[in-house]
């Protein structure tokens, strides 16, 4: 895939196994309602044949081993732990927010809107949605936030870590991320710890990615300086604190949206089959369509 002009964007999903089923819909829903759009799948090598059929013209599979290199490597089985010589061992959790910062290594498009793979579109999705008075929106939302994660990413960057703790937050279930800023943040990173910004990250045991790019913009470079807005743009319908597992349940959260709304995220974890909602996104496939 050749890198748009100015203003590209796309979307990247780190993504394994589990969510399968959910990562399809995901890619369909795309496929639907924005075709266009350039789409990048983050998986692990031992996953890669299983998503291989995913691939197209507008959609890469890329290696998770690919972007973390060779000082890490994944302990067997499927514990979610990774080893180092450089770091204690390393959740998958940690990991999965490392391989969204190096994703700008094999993503080249201006902007990258993070999505997790129990994403799944129902309008047309385009450039113009990510605006805020001409600016990419950054979530910044003022509501408590997990205090851990402001401080690491405050230790991270060398500022006080007890400022603002808690104050603000940037954690939501489609984020942007503009990759030069992405480039600046690893650089600071390194140039406060004096060692690579992945091994710095991977010796966190609380850490948010979303919090860490939020800080940096908001508080290193500041919006005025930058491509983003400050941001409460609803994009996504989350799930959160509800129980659909019923079909009534179900009906009543497709029935209702945001005209800013383009895609709602139905955790994976809240035990509800992908095939009970999709028929609710192909009403809307549908509508769109027409």
């Amino acid at each position: 895939m050749s890198r748009d002009p100015q203003n590209s964007f796309a979307i990247v999903t780190p993504t394994y196994l589990p969510d399968l089923e959910r990562c399809e819909l995901l890619v369909e829903s795309l496929d639907r309602t924005s075709p266009d759009v350039h789409h990048y799948l983050i998986v692990d090598r031992r996953d890669y044949a299983a998503f291989k059929h995913l691939s197209g013209p507008r959609r890469r599979i890329i290696e998770s081993e690919a972007l973390l290199g060779r000082w890490i490597w994944r302990m067997p089985g499927r514990k979610g732990y990774w080893l180092s010589l450089k770091a204690p061992p390393v959740r998958g959790w940690i990991i999965q927010q490392i391989l969204k910062i190096a994703s700008i290594e094999a993503v080249p498009e201006e902007t990258l809107v993070f999505c997790d793979s129990d994403t799944a579109f129902f309008r047309h999705f385009g450039y113009q949605d990510l605006l805020v008075d001409g600016k990419v929106g950054l979530l910044d939302v003022g509501m408590p936030g997990r205090p851990e994660w402001t401080a690491t990413a405050r230790r991270l960057f060398g500022l006080n870590e007890n400022q603002g703790i808690g104050s603000q937050n940037h954690v939501g279930n489609m984020i942007c991320w503009n990759r030069d800023i992405v480039r600046a943040m690893q650089q600071r990173i390194e140039a406060h710890t004096g060692i690579s910004w992945k091994v710095a990250i991977a010796r966190t045991l609380q850490f948010s990615e979303y919090m860490l790019y939020g800080i940096f913009v908001k508080e290193v470079l500041g919006y005025s300086a930058v491509n983003h807005a400050p941001s409460s743009v609803p994009l996504v319908k989350a799930s959160w604190g509800m129980d659909l597992r019923s079909e009534s349940a179900l009906a009543a959260f497709f029935s209702d949206f945001d005209p800013s709304t383009v895609a709602v995220m139905i955790h994976s974890k809240d035990g509800v089959d992908p095939a009970l909602y999709r028929k609710h996104l192909e009403r809307y496939w549908t509508l769109a369509r027409d």
